[in-house]
């Protein structure tokens, strides 16, 4: 199939698939694409889906027979034919996934004769100046990382004016997967495993003073082999170059696991957002829910400033006290409050899986998105009740004993 041909595919759009299934009307597509437009406008993307939902068009279970369809459409055209057969020195096998940047394939690099995982960016954007960027760099702060916890990147270039990113191929599925084929959550130790990788990774990219900025079970891959490696660096920033800082104003993250401080898109955001955007992933992990799910990405951007997450041992009562800790601590509100650094974190996992208590998982009542499990509450509330029995008593008797003076 030739290039051309390709581009007339269907892209299978949110509000297209919801037409067809009979539950949004041109009208309806319309406005809500309108009002997405005026959400872009404030700094803050909100998916078809979630427009909807806030305009009381469709019910999350609606939207979800929607994306379910639209997956299912996609998947079918990525497994029909590719749109070429040959990409420069590369020979396409499969394609992998696409967005709204562009595409990945399953690559045969010719002259090395080794697999790659091939991201392309999509033609109609060469021309546009923020994705090219995002892309460029991508490519040269993952390419300056070398860790067995990064996918590696192997080189960059272009095609018929096309980029393109040549990463480490990983045989095996993303975090998302494995969580949608174990109903949702993973053992304990297992999640903790996971992380610990994570964090080693984390821990090597911060030292070379790069922040991540997206840390979100999408962007972990987990190989056959039981590897671990985190991926996806096309939002990433260096925190030793001035240049590469964000704007005062320009949110970036996912919403669901973002940081408070980006949320308020503070400029000097440092490797800490990672760490609590990693507790998020944990915390999802460990009970099989989202942290802070609303129906509007802004409510749920709010709610990382000012709200509280349910403890885990409230949802899994078998989940220990360490695993607790590390992600209460994780997802402190302020970032001096903390982990402080990665290596810190993978010590406290290592602590917990193997039995023992975390050394650096404190943390003052108050200070997490997390609230403290029922039975402490529970027993906190018991205490102050018994104390103002004390309290009643002692001040009965003194009563009584004043009272003896004046007889």
């Amino acid at each position: 199939m030739s290039e051309t041909s390709a581009e007339k595919k269907p892209e299978h759009r949110f509000g297209d698939v919801g037409r067809d299934l009979g539950l949004l009307s041109p009208q309806q597509i319309e406005e809500a694409l309108q009002k997405q437009q005026a959400l872009r406008g404030s700094s803050a993307k909100s998916r078809m889906g979630e427009v909807l939902i806030m305009m009381n068009v469709l019910s999350v279970e609606q939207v979800k027979k929607i994306l379910s369809e639209q997956r299912k459409r996609r998947q079918a055209d990525a497994e029909a034919v590719l749109p070429m057969e040959r990409f420069g020195d590369y020979k396409l096998l499969a394609k992998l996934g696409e967005g709204g940047m562009g595409a990945v394939y399953k690559a045969q690099e010719v002259l090395a004769n080794r697999l790659v995982a091939l991201k392309v960016l999509r033609k109609n954007l060469a021309g546009n100046k923020g994705f090219v960027e995002r892309f460029e760099r991508e490519a040269k702060l993952a390419g300056s990382l070398n860790h067995p916890n990064i996918v590696t990147c192997h080189v960059a270039g272009m095609v018929h004016g096309i980029q393109f990113l040549a990463m480490e191929f990983v045989e095996g599925e993303t975090l998302t997967a494995r969580l949608r084929r174990n109903g949702g959550k993973l053992p304990e130790k297992e999640a903790l495993s996971i992380v610990r990788d994570v964090a080693r990774g984390l821990g090597h990219a911060h030292a070379a003073g790069i922040v991540h900025r997206d840390i979100k079970p999408d962007n972990i891959l987990l190989g056959k082999d039981g590897s671990v490696k985190l991926s996806d660096f096309g939002t990433a920033k260096s925190f030793l170059n001035e240049d590469s800082l964000s704007q005062t104003g320009q949110v970036i993250g996912t919403p669901n696991y973002i940081s408070p401080e980006q949320v308020r898109a503070d400029k000097n955001i440092d490797h800490r957002a990672d760490l609590y955007s990693l507790g998020g992933t944990l915390y999802h992990v460990l009970i099989g829910r989202l942290p802070f799910h609303a129906p509007s990405v802004m409510q749920i951007m709010r709610a990382h400033l000012e709200e509280e997450l349910e403890n885990p041992q409230d949802v899994n009562p078998d989940l220990s006290d360490g695993a607790v800790q590390i992600v209460v601590k994780l997802m402190a509100k302020s970032p001096d409050s903390r982990y402080q650094s990665a290596k810190e974190l993978v010590e406290d996992i290592d602590a917990v899986i193997g039995g023992t208590a975390p050394r650096y998982a404190s943390l003052a009542e108050n200070e997490s998105s997390i609230r403290p499990p029922k039975r402490r509450r529970k027993k906190k509330a018991q205490a102050a009740g018994c104390m103002s029995v004390v309290l009643i008593f002692i001040g009965a008797l003194a009563f009584s004993y004043a009272g003896t003076l004046f007889i």
